[in-house]
């Protein structure tokens, strides 16, 4: 007998290029084929409703209690349909304890970026030490070779006001180091103090270029509004590009300006912190992806965003981030409903989008954990 049959919803899988109305069976955890007429337990009916895979959020920090801005992974993300995330908090002084205590205790699926400062972000009083010198490469090997199962690479908060005339040495640095232990570098690109086409060139196929939609300062537009043609290059030879909006981190104008142009993010990420859970302007990874939707990439895109090109980057392709046979049952079902709602970017400007990614319900594992009140089954 079937644990739970959800039947009738529109199925969007990128991985499997599935969109269209179908049924989802699922079985002991994982997701399993159904034969008509096959008894189930538990049938839930997406008629009218859309069925995504368990959506991941490619950037947050969740350390909580461990950092003045970290996130309750569970509470943040399980109401809105999202299973799994990758951590940017913690750095070689701390990370044994973020795994003991946030992700062994966890719903949530959670991988993590280490950061290059041993101390991680502990606070917001001040900013984190990028100073070269500082770095701990002996010890970042080690924990890194420790925890692979975990642990997918490095992290660099790459801005001026960080950087403090070091310019982009200690990006440079954090991936001689990464180069040794053998993983990817993912960089903070926000009011960087060089061209992007600098740090571009230091990346490395496989590293990650966050931030993408920045306005702040040496963006990936020029003064006429057109991408740069290195940021088209950067990706041809393997460069990841992720948003990461957080609450500074978008510029309308270089967004639209970039899609108009073709050129879109390879993963939508909200850099979720206390300080924006269940606030605007990010809320959460589906209010963010409802902006990018009506903003004129098409669903099936901006789910790709969000499910199998994250999973990819975790290492977990076809075990989570899609509906495939035997892959785990993590599953989120959406309505998508009229609803005006005005979004700002970091310097002001209005987006007015007339529809939104209502979470109705999240299946971690089988197991349903979150379902909207007014949402009924068998």
């Amino acid at each position: 007998m079937l644990d739970l049959l959800i039947k009738n919803g529109h199925v969007i899988d990128p991985l499997n290029q599935i969109d269209s109305v179908r049924n989802i069976a699922v079985y002991n955890g994982r997701i399993t084929r159904y034969e008509e007429g096959e008894p189930v337990k538990h049938v839930i009916d997406a008629k009218g409703r859309f069925v995504f895979p368990g959506l991941i959020d490619a950037h947050a920090h969740m350390f909580q209690d461990g950092t003045e801005i970290g996130i309750y992974p569970d509470c943040a993300y399980l109401p809105t349909g999202v299973t799994a995330a990758i951590d940017f908090s913690a750095g070689v002084a701390n990370y044994p304890l973020f795994r003991s205590a946030v992700i062994a205790g966890s719903k949530e699926t959670i991988k993590s970026f280490l950061q290059v400062c041993s101390a991680g972000l502990v606070t917001t009083s001040y900013h984190e030490c990028i100073n070269p010198k500082y770095f701990n490469p002996e010890k970042i090997d080690r924990m890194y070779h420790e925890n692979q199962d975990n642990i997918l690479g490095l992290k660099i908060r790459q801005s001026e006001e960080l950087a403090k005339g070091f310019g982009i040495e200690p990006l440079k640095e954090t991936v001689r180091i990464a180069g040794m232990v053998g993983c990817p570098v993912e960089v903070h690109c926000t009011n960087i103090p060089v061209p992007a086409g600098e740090v571009l060139d230091v990346l490395r196929p496989g590293d990650i270029f966050e931030h993408v939609y920045q306005g702040v300062k040496n963006t990936i537009i020029d003064e006429n509004g057109k991408v740069y043609e290195c940021v088209r290059k950067a990706r041809e030879r393997g460069i990841i590009f992720d948003t990461a909006e957080g609450r500074k981190h978008c510029d309308f104008e270089v967004m639209l300006n970039a899609k108009k142009q073709g050129f879109i993010a390879d993963m939508c990420s909200t850099d979720l912190v206390l300080g924006s859970m269940y606030r605007r302007p990010v809320f959460s990874l589906p209010n963010l992806m409802s902006r990018y939707i009506c903003m004129g990439i098409p669903m099936a895109h901006v789910v790709k965003m969000t499910t199998e090109r994250p999973a990819k980057l975790m290492k977990m392709e076809g075990e989570i981030g899609c509906l495939s046979e035997g892959a785990r049952a993590d599953i989120a079902i959406f309505d998508w409903m009229e609803f005006k709602q005005i979004y700002r970017d970091w310097k002001g400007s209005e987006f007015t989008a007339d529809r939104l990614l209502k979470p109705e319900m999240t299946i971690k594992g089988g197991q349903i954990v979150y379902c909207a009140p007014n949402y009924l089954y068998e």
